[in-house]
């Protein structure tokens, strides 16, 4: 705060003070020179001096008030920049000086925000667009290789499988700022969600020689099923990226818990590294693993996961062994 301190507010205006002395100095030398006594010189200096200490008294708490007051309403607001549409400005001309430039970076900055906003806005609307009209040819070219099925048409089918699921991430990536307006909460079967995957991405799983232990899953959660299915579908990709030699297992389970519904996805991979483990849900961050299996490795997959799970109140958190496996753990509360 600006006056917090007197000392802080003397310091400021010693140039008054000094002047004031100095023009005393000056005064009570021409009244000594006039022959005036000098008892009445020194009542004059006293009462000049109680009237200025009054004086920076009265002001200094007067501004002390007025920049508490702003304080306050700073610290209340959620959104800082509204700042100049309700403080009060002070009278004094300095003040209102100030008031008008903040006023007007504030509009400036405004504008800014706004075009900015909505350029993002269009670009994402774009990119919607666009991911929403490429499905249409990938949907048929899958629809040709299952029609026409041999080995090549089923690396074709695999292939289109991993471009659907990078297209799904960047979809869900830019609704990710506004998952709020695309959400429907309802209560949903994990075995529903779960069998949904995995038929979506049976070719992937085949290739990777994936067994798939579906333990019970009956529990009902409130949640959005869309949005569930897409995490569920990054947790499970990841597996198949980061498999170890041997034939990739998923075991898939639920358990009732006093305070909600717990789902694992364990599988048998090449884990995670300890240094990597606090960091796995970070933009971009691919670790030790991603840098040397999977260089292809964006970063994003969890990061989206963990995104929409605080935005739907679930509880996400890894348990990993390096060379061991890797636990993912959604827990639904009871409570959210």
């Amino acid at each position: 705060m600006r006056y917090d301190k007197m000392r802080e507010y003397l310091k400021e205006n010693r140039i008054y003070i000094f002047i004031g002395i100095v023009d005393f100095i000056f005064l009570a030398a021409f009244f000594l020179s006039e022959n005036i006594p000098v008892l009445y010189v020194g009542i004059l200096g006293i009462n000049n001096c109680i009237c200025s200490v009054f004086f920076f008294i009265y002001q200094y708490l007067k501004r002390k008030k007025y920049h508490k007051k702003i304080q306050k309403i700073l610290q209340e607001l959620d959104k800082k920049f509204l700042l100049t549409d309700i403080i009060e400005f002070s009278q004094t001309i300095e003040d209102r000086f100030y008031y008008e430039i903040l006023k007007e970076c504030n509009k400036a900055m405004l504008d800014e925000i706004y075009t900015e906003k909505k350029d993002s806005l269009e670009y994402r609307e774009y990119i919607e667009q666009w991911l929403h009209e490429i499905k249409n040819p990938l949907s048929t070219i899958q629809l040709i290789c299952e029609n026409y099925y041999s080995d090549i048409t089923r690396k074709i089918l695999i292939e289109i499988t991993r471009v659907q699921h990078y297209m799904e991430q960047v979809l869900y990536y830019a609704r990710s700022t506004d998952v709020e307006k695309d959400y429907m909460i309802k209560e949903v079967q994990l075995s529903k969600v779960v069998s949904k995957v995995l038929r979506k991405n049976k070719q992937l799983l085949i290739e990777n020689k994936t067994k798939v232990q579906l333990d019970g899953c009956r529990h009902f959660v409130l949640t959005d099923e869309k949005w569930l299915e897409f995490i569920i579908t990054q947790i499970i990709n990841n597996s198949i990226q980061y498999k170890n030699e041997k034939s990739l297992e998923l075991n898939i389970f639920s358990r009732e818990l006093e305070h909600g519904v717990e789902f694992t996805i364990q599988d048998n991979g090449i884990g995670i590294l300890e240094s990597d483990i606090q960091r796995v849900f970070e933009k971009g961050y691919t670790g030790q693993n991603g840098r040397n299996k999977n260089r292809n490795s964006t970063g994003l997959g969890l990061y989206l996961c963990k995104k929409l799970c605080v935005k739907l109140g679930v509880c996400l958190s890894i348990k990993s062994q390096s060379r061991k496996g890797t636990s993912v753990i959604l827990l639904f509360q009871r409570s959210k």
